[in-house]
């Protein structure tokens, strides 16, 4: 690392710990990208009349259930990992 960035940092950053910090900040820009394409492509097949309206309900309905079952299943998971008793 440079000299004046290594000196901006706690000692307790790491080389290591940049790397896994972009590599997620990576993960979350690429997953989001996946995303916004989807919707994207729903929309403009949509206006294009390739997809019956009753489909593209349907496909909004099941993406907002799986954000659902995601934070019904992640909520207890984040409460059971942070309680001191294991």
């Amino acid at each position: 690392m440079s000299g004046r960035f290594q000196a901006s940092l706690p000692a307790s950053v790491t080389k290591t710990t940049l790397y896994r910090a972009v590599g997620w900040l990576f993960r979350a820009y690429v997953a989001s990208l996946l995303v916004v394409g989807g919707y994207s492509l729903l929309w403009i097949l949509e206006i294009a009349g390739m997809l019956p309206a009753h489909l593209l309900s349907t496909a909004w309905i099941g993406m907002a259930a799986m954000g659902v079952v995601f934070l019904v299943i992640s909520l207890p998971l984040y409460y059971a990992a942070r309680t001191a008793d294991r």
